[in-house]
């Protein structure tokens, strides 16, 4: 923009993950009874963390992106829902809930590979393996339900097979149970959705 001589960058807003197949495969999970506490990590456009909320239940969105958190607070507030998004790296710093969401970046990505737009690589870069992130959901997963609690993670083919077998087995040795709650192909890639729970009195 030019102001007499004076040339004035304008910044551009963040870009916001858009709402694509992936992020679709979650909505069937977003049915909570009314009143339960849901999360959804890397909330992204947050048509999960709408509609858990649009069916009463209490619902907490995080993410880095300041943009997809302004964008989600106002679609909350037009419809009047009951919605709390939150900016924080996960779900670091919260409590526990009957019902966890995620769907982690998943693209295997070479450090000389990562996008130089840092809202574009958040929302995509899953590491070397495309597994990066999916692993530090597994990790503070347990910390973030409640009894009887369930998550619910993507996970996608073009992640290391060998590494999410071993998140598997990690989980299972936690005391965890797991299983495909859901499956999905898309062309070379099938994406499926984990259900993972904790034997009550384990976290």
């Amino acid at each position: 923009m030019v102001q007499g001589d004076k040339v004035t960058r304008v910044a551009r807003p963040p870009g916001v993950y858009p709402f694509r197949e992936d992020s679709a495969l979650l909505l069937p999970f977003a049915h909570v009874p009314a009143g339960s506490w849901l999360l959804e990590i890397g909330c992204g456009e947050g048509r999960a963390a709408l509609e858990a909320a649009r069916g009463g239940a209490r619902v907490v969105a995080t993410d880095l992106n300041p943009e997809a958190l302004r964008r989600l607070e106002l679609e909350a507030r037009r419809s009047g829902l009951w919605l709390a998004p939150v900016r924080t790296d996960l779900a670091r710093g919260l409590g526990r809930f009957d019902r966890v969401l995620a769907n982690p970046p998943y693209l295997p990505t070479p450090e000389g590979a990562r996008d130089p737009d840092r809202w574009e690589n958040l929302a995509l870069d899953g590491g070397t393996d495309g597994c990066a992130v999916t692993a530090r959901v597994l990790e503070s997963l347990g910390e973030h339900l409640s009894p009887g609690g369930e998550g619910f993670v993507v996970v996608s083919s073009r992640q290391s097979p060998a590494r999410l077998d071993e998140l598997h087995r990690d989980w299972l040795a936690s005391g965890g149970s797991l299983e495909v709650a859901s499956s999905e192909r898309l062309g070379s890639e099938t994406l499926d959705v984990w259900r993972l729970s904790m034997a009550l009195g384990v976290a």
